[in-house]
Formats: structure tokens, C-alpha cells, sequence
């Protein structure tokens, strides 16, 4: 691929081993965030039952300070994503924030690990809000502007979905690598020595990208005002419905992902590492199906197939609380592993399409506005992505409290269950609303 100045989009064939660079930047994203939210809160406040758990923060301080990192997270996408837009230099758009974000981040990946005061300390909590607050925000740095790589890379759909399913494939490798190598690191060596273990693969992986050309990349930056370009993004036709039926979609599955590892030490007195077997074996039947998302995209359409997705993911959540009663030949933990083996293709629909179709989303906003403004889509939708998330958790929690989590109480499994059911189906309806294929 030749880089063309033009600004003219190219619809020619993506090499093998630009679609392989530009799907390791995904293992960063993976790592990064998988093995943080795995971890982090055993780190600062571990189950007081272990023999050699000694909390760093309280329970308040903690949450305050995930909470607070949380915000400023959101809070960077569409700034970072109008960033980007704007920017003059050499380099493109894109790239400078990869080349000098990825290093700080991976700074700031083992900076999070290593808290300054033995012990319970407010110093600790100070520190760890702080820390997670930079940790994130140079997460939106490199990740935004990556993301807003893939429509200049080419204007091909069918290479687009190609190329997001290799974000799909390296996703399944951080998410399950990462927390399989994170979890031996931290028995054999500690925390800080995982840290300075995963942050060369972070880093190194944020930078594969870098040897992507971008043939498609517009030659001059977008000239919006930050509030005009937020808003125009808000009210586009297309934008709206799509993201809207994501924001519910995140909803259902954080309510999934809350939820089960939950209802399975529950049920079935599984362990921590049974869990992560049950929750890993959706993610490699994903991985097997991502190499076909890209045809099969093609022949049914990415909206259908997303369509088809959030129907099929809600009505797979209501046997959920039924698990270990269903009229099976197999066991309760078979159950729950045949549960999450049927998630599968969803998870990897979900893995490979959204990001392509934002990329079409952006080519005909520029029909309409003359500019190319790739950042900015993918910075409002991973701040109302994040939103969803948040309300999931929240609204898992809020069903089990009010309805039972407990083994003679098992009432907000059921709830749960329908509320996800109720909302991915919603989703897939509000995503009929989205005028493209």
C-alpha cells in the first residue's frame, strides 16, 4: 500500500501484515484494561480471610478512586478524539499520540501496581486515584486515536470488518493470555514484577500500528469547534440509533459479566480459577468464528448481523438462573460452560463489527460536513459506551440486592436475567433505526 496524499479514500486489498499490526493494538487495549479490572481491587483491598492480605486503601477510598478514574476516562474520549481530528504534524493525525501516549502508558500500567505506603494509608487511596486517573487518561490517548486509524487505513467495508476482526483476535489473546500470565505472575513474583513484565508487551503492541501506511488519512485536520463537533456528531442520523443500541448493549452484557462469576460460586462453589475457565471458553468459541465475520458480514450485512446478535444474546441470558436445573445430560458446571459456548458468536459479532460500522458512519458524515472526523465518533461512543457499562454494573447490583444473591435468596439471578434478556432485545430494535448495511 502507497501512501497517497490525496486525502482520496482507497479501496484496495489490505496486506496480511498491516491487518496483523493493526489488530495488535488491540492486545494493548486487552491488557490494559483486562488485567486491571481483574486485579486491581484484590491489590488495594484483598479478602480479608487471606493469610498474608493486607489492604492498601479502605473500602471507601477505593471506590472514590475507581470511580473518580472512571470519569476522567469518559471524560477524555471526545476531548482526545477532537484532539486528534485537529491535529497538524508529520506524522498524521493518529500516529503521534500512539508514538508518545504508549510509553507513558505502560509507565503508568506499573505505577498503579505499586503504592507508595506499606499498609492502610489515605496516602495510598490519594495516590491510587491519582494513578488511575493519568492510567486512563493516557489509555484514551493511545486507544481513541488508534481506533480512528481503521477508516484511513482503507475505505473498503469488507476490509474493514477484516481488519476488526484481528482487533477481535488479539482482544481473546489479552483478555484470556493476559489474565492466565498476570494471575502466574502475580502468585510467583507480585504485583510490581507483573507490571514490569506487561508493560514492554503494552507498550510494544500500542506501537505495532505505527507500521500501518494510511492511504485513506484525509490530508488536513477537521476545523470544528469543540462543542460543534460533539454536537454534530450527536444529531447525525446514523450515529444515533447505532450508538444508542450499543450503550443498551454494554448495559446487558456488564450485567452478564457481573453476574455470573457470582451466580457460579453461588450454585456451584466454584473458585476463582473454575470462573475464569467458565467466562474464557465464550471468548475461544469468539475466536473461532472471527475469522468467518468478515464473509459473512458481507453476505448478510453488518446491520442484520448485529441485529441478529443482540436478539440472540438476550434471549440466551433467560436459562441463566436456571443453571443446574435445566432438563440437561450434563452437569450444572457443564451448563454454565454450554452457556457461555453458545455466547460465542455473539461475543465475536460483537468483537468485529461495531468499529467498521462507526468507519461507514464517518464516510458519510463527511458527505455532509466536507471534513473527516474519524476521532471524534469513536471518542463520544467510548464515553457513551462507558456509560453503559457503568449502568450495568450498577444495575446488576441494584437487582440482586433488591431481589437476592444468596443461596436461600436467589431472586436477582432471575431479575438480572430478564433485565438483560429485556434490554439486548431493545437494543436490537433501536438498531433497526440505523438507515445503513
Amino acid at each position: 500500500m502507497k501512501q497517497i496524499r490525496s486525502g482520496k479514500p482507497t479501496t484496495a486489498g489490505v496486506r496480511l501484515r498491516y491487518k496483523v499490526l493493526y489488530g495488535m493494538g488491540y492486545l494493548s487495549v486487552a491488557l490494559a484494561t483486562d488485567v486491571t479490572l481483574t486485579w486491581l481491587l484484590k491489590r488495594y483491598y484483598p479478602d480479608s480471610s487471606g493469610v498474608t492480605a493486607t489492604a492498601s486503601v479502605s473500602a471507601a477510598a477505593f471506590i472514590v478512586a475507581a470511580v473518580f478514574g472512571r470519569v476522567v476516562d469518559a471524560l477524555a474520549d471526545p476531548l482526545v478524539g477532537y484532539w486528534s481530528d485537529r491535529l497538524r504534524s508529520r506524522l498524521g493525525r493518529r500516529k503521534p499520540f500512539l508514538l508518545l501516549g504508549a510509553p507513558l502508558l505502560a509507565v503508568m500500567f506499573v505505577l498503579i501496581w505499586t503504592p507508595p505506603v506499606p499498609g492502610l494509608s489515605l496516602v495510598n487511596g490519594v495516590y491510587l486515584a491519582a494513578a488511575l486517573a493519568l492510567f486512563f487518561f493516557m489509555f484514551t490517548v493511545v486507544v481513541c486515536p488508534y481506533l480512528a486509524m481503521l477508516p484511513e487505513i482503507t475505505s473498503s467495508r469488507a476490509e474493514r470488518v477484516s481488519l476488526t476482526a484481528w482487533q477481535g483476535a488479539f482482544n481473546v489473546l489479552g483478555a484470556v493470555g493476559g489474565t492466565i500470565a498476570s494471575g502466574y505472575l502475580i502468585d510467583h513474583y507480585g504485583y510490581r514484577t507483573m507490571g514490569l513484565y506487561l508493560a514492554p508487551v503494552i507498550l510494544l503492541a500500542s506501537w505495532a500500528p505505527l507500521l500501518v501506511p494510511q492511504p485513506a488519512a484525509s490530508p488536513k485536520p477537521s476545523g470544528f469547534p469543540i462543542r460543534e463537533a460533539v454536537v454534530s456528531t450527536l444529531r447525525n442520523p446514523l450515529f444515533v440509533p447505532y450508538v444508542l443500541a450499543q450503550l443498551l448493549f454494554w448495559v446487558a452484557v456488564r450485567i452478564i459479566i457481573g453476574v455470573m462469576p457470582k451466580l457460579l460460586h453461588i450454585r456451584f462453589n466454584m473458585g476463582e480459577e473454575r470462573i475464569g475457565y467458565v467466562m474464557a471458553s465464550g471468548l475461544l468459541v469468539a475466536a473461532l468464528f472471527l475469522p468467518f465475520m468478515p464473509r459473512t458480514a458481507k453476505r448478510i450485512g453488518k446491520k442484520r448481523l448485529l441485529i441478529a446478535a443482540m436478539v440472540y444474546f438476550g434471549l440466551l441470558a433467560v436459562p441463566m438462573p436456571f443453571l443446574g436445573t435445566l432438563p440437561l445430560p450434563v452437569s450444572g458446571a457443564g451448563q454454565a460452560y454450554l452457556l457461555m459456548v453458545l455466547a460465542g458468536p455473539a461475543i465475536a459479532v460483537l468483537f468485529s463489527l461495531p468499529n467498521a460500522i462507526v468507519a461507514d458512519i464517518v464516510d458519510r458524515d463527511e458527505k455532509s460536513t466536507g471534513e473527516r472526523r474519524e476521532a471524534i465518533y469513536f471518542g463520544v461512543q467510548g464515553l457513551l459506551v462507558k456509560v453503559g457499562m457503568g449502568l450495568g454494573v450498577g444495575l446488576a447490583a441494584a437487582l440482586l440486592w433488591l431481589f437476592g444473591a444468596e443461596v436461600n435468596s436467589q431472586g436477582g439471578y432471575l431479575a438480572c436475567a430478564l433485565a438483560v434478556a429485556a434490554i439486548s432485545i431493545s437494543a436490537g430494535a433501536v438498531m433497526t433505526r440505523y438507515r445503513d448495511n
